[in-house]
């Protein structure tokens, strides 16, 4: 037991190491009025996420250098890629959700590029940190909210009493309704942060485990298997898939709200929504 103590021990350590040792930790020893431009893993995390942005903003830029109406090379790429998620954002939200397209195709490659990056040796997953993650939920969760009030003001409301009944009987539910529904919707933000984040750390976690057994091999038998390469594969279509769960999921939030509007009309505006609208 005691060793088994000691070899978790060494473990959690040696993952803290690789943690740091990133080719941006080199930022620690920058002080700016006296203080480390770094101090946390969470700040590592953010300029990584900041490089990540980058790498973005000049695919971008390359891929629309020279537009053809016979794409090559990086254009047919990116067009494939901005018409499938605009598909994606269509099916689910209908015709009203094409200006959320951007922000919901920007979330999708920003998300995949960053859980792409654990996977490079020197590299750090910005998403493998819970501020991260918990930044980009909260973002989500802004714009759900701004798109509501945005679009229908106070009526907004009526959003978080949906499906109470007209008759005076159901009204004293109202409350309970609301408050439920307000629950859920605070909810959404810390689960998807929550997803996020343990998947990209977990799959971080299992690389570094196989990548110490690798090596315990390598020093006992000087044979080296590398052990982590499937891993490492599985490791990019869990990138893909966590980044369009969340990108998906962002999409549904949006189409409840803005498919509020349809159901409203169609049950003809509760006496409840009515009040909240003033």
């Amino acid at each position: 037991m005691a060793s088994l103590g000691s070899s978790s021990a060494a473990l959690a350590a040696g993952f803290e190491e690789v943690y740091e040792a990133t080719w941006l930790s080199w930022l620690s020893s920058v002080r700016v009025a006296g203080e480390p431009l770094l101090r946390s893993r969470a700040a590592l995390a953010f300029a990584w996420s900041l490089a990540a942005a980058l790498v973005l903003v000049v695919l971008s830029a390359l891929g629309a250098r020279r537009p053809s109406l016979r794409p090559r090379g990086l254009q047919t790429l990116l067009e494939l890629l901005v018409g499938a998620l605009r598909t994606l954002v269509l099916s689910i939200t209908g015709p009203e959700g094409l200006g959320y397209v951007p922000f919901v195709g920007s979330l999708f490659i920003y998300i995949f590029l960053m859980n792409l990056f654990g996977l490079v040796p020197g590299f750090m997953a910005p998403t493998s940190n819970l501020t991260i993650t918990a930044a980009l939920a909260l973002v989500v969760f802004l714009v759900v909210q701004g798109c509501g009030f945005r679009r229908y003001g106070v009526g907004y409301l009526g959003y978080f009493v949906e499906g109470v009944p007209l008759r005076p009987a159901y009204l004293p539910l109202l409350p309970f309704v609301f408050c439920i529904h307000l629950i859920g919707e605070l909810c959404r933000p810390v689960t998807l942060s929550l997803r996020l984040f343990g998947n990209m750390m977990a799959e971080h976690a299992v690389v570094f485990i196989l990548l110490g057994l690798a090596a315990g091999l390598a020093r006992r038998y000087w044979v080296f298997l590398p052990v982590q390469l499937p891993n490492l594969l599985l490791g990019m279509v869990v990138a893909f898939a966590q980044a369009l769960v969340f990108s998906t999921l962002a999409t549904v939030y949006l189409g409840g709200v803005l498919g509020h509007g349809e159901r409203r009309e169609a049950a003809g505006d509760s006496a409840p929504q009515k009040a909240l609208a003033g």
